[in-house]
């Protein structure tokens, strides 16, 4: 198998954390081994959607679901591999935020 580094982008999640849902984004970087990019994509997708601490967030409704998509996947040896498979946090952003930001 080989290692990957996948880097996701999630998008229109309804998230309360203020006691105001908003809707928020966010970036995620996994470190897999799969046989192949795409299974590697979807194994980190899947990983993502099923992170209990967002699992218990979100709010979103069945008309406006949220989505995962992938930035970036490379392979990588396994050293790094090794050094950098425990990262699993998701940094999030409001999605009002980086609207403004865009040029």
């Amino acid at each position: 198998m080989k290692r990957y580094k996948i880097e996701l982008r999630g998008k229109n999640f309804l998230l309360n954390f203020t006691g105001e849902p908003r809707k928020f984004g966010f970036h995620a970087t996994r470190f897999l081994k799969a046989n192949s990019p795409k299974e590697a994509e979807k194994m980190a997708i899947i990983m993502v959607r099923q992170t209990p601490e967002l699992r218990k967030i979100v709010s979103s409704e069945k008309t406006d679901q949220p989505e995962i998509t992938l930035i970036s996947i490379q392979e990588i040896n396994s050293v790094f591999f090794l050094l950098k498979q425990s990262s699993s946090q998701l940094v999030f952003h409001a999605e009002e935020e980086e609207q403004l930001s865009l040029p």
